[in-house]
């Protein structure tokens, strides 16, 4: 049985697509199967803890088999020319562009098949290479770290990383028109652990959603997960897999006085703590539940089923 190596990028950028790309490599570690992350550096990732092994691109041999991220030309471009049967994981269908540079289509590095992480990737990648073989399979939630916390905070956590001016806009705007919010204390999440972030989402009662070009947040479902109550920008025209109408209090993309509005009545909500606010914040977990470990070694071990056999 080959050795499947997912390729990333140096493992020191806080991005939720390393940690998706982990927490494969782990599944089908403990599926039996002989797997590794391979970095320019070889170095393992800081801000969480992982059990997958990490390697060189330098320990890449013939055989295996590798699979890319959707964004890195020229790693798709160093070994478009090697014997490696290749895939490309997609989890920002958005960034495939920077992928495939002055290529048609992945096809042309010699990659057969296109995995998915959410079905709205899916959605793009049919239009976008309608010719390439498609499969499936998430990342999951750690739902024994992202939980609430026994004590929650009238509290607004937020990650500005995608939207550093739409957050100061934000925040400013409240203060002036919302005077009775004025007050309520933020956590800004830069540059943190996993453990940290799970500790901020946690404790507070409201998540200011700043996803911006995302087919699949996930920060915002970990939120969720913690039993925030989310408002905010969903970062994908329409909704994605992780954003809908039910789940949150979602704004038009940059609309600043309508997120700053939204943010208000969840303000409200967590204040009134009514019906509108347990169902909602009770959907937004419903949503996050759907992503689930057992789940995703399901989907994952089918995948790979499906590309190297049993």
């Amino acid at each position: 049985m080959p050795r499947i190596v997912y390729t990333s990028w140096p493992t020191a950028e806080v991005a939720g697509g390393v940690k998706a790309i982990y927490q494969h490599v782990t599944l089908l570690t403990e599926a039996g199967r002989e797997a590794v992350v391979a970095t320019p550096d070889g170095k393992a990732p800081w801000w969480f803890d992982s059990p997958a092994a990490t390697t060189t691109l330098d320990d890449i041999a013939e055989d295996d088999v590798l699979v890319f991220p959707e964004n890195n030309f020229e790693l798709l471009e160093k070994f478009a020319a090697t014997p490696n049967r290749k895939l490309v994981f997609c989890q920002n269908p958005f960034y495939v562009w920077s992928g495939v540079g002055n290529k048609a289509s992945y096809a042309d590095f010699g990659v057969e098949q296109v995995v998915c992480v959410s079905q709205t990737t899916l959605h793009y990648m049919r239009k976008r290479m309608p010719a390439m073989k498609l499969g499936y399979a998430p990342f999951y939630i750690d739902h024994e770290l992202f939980q609430p916390a026994p004590r929650r905070e009238f509290q607004i956590a937020c990650v500005p990383r995608k939207r550093p001016v739409e957050v100061m806009a934000v925040r400013d705007l409240l203060r002036a028109t919302h005077p009775k919010f004025a007050h309520v204390k933020w956590a800004i999440i830069e540059q943190a652990t996993e453990k940290q972030v799970a500790q901020a989402l946690g404790q507070s009662a409201i998540f200011l959603s700043l996803a911006r070009l995302e087919a699949h947040g996930m920060t915002l479902l970990e939120a969720m997960a913690c039993g925030c109550l989310v408002a905010g920008f969903h970062g994908s025209p329409g909704g994605s897999d992780s954003a809908h109408a039910a789940n949150g209090l979602w704004a038009g993309d940059d609309d600043i006085e309508g997120c700053t509005d939204q943010l208000a009545r969840a303000c409200e909500m967590v204040l009134e703590r009514g019906l509108a606010y347990e169902a909602m914040v009770a959907r937004g977990r419903q949503t996050a539940d759907a992503y689930r470990r057992e789940e995703t070694a399901r989907l994952v071990g089918e995948f790979w089923n499906g590309v190297v056999g049993h």
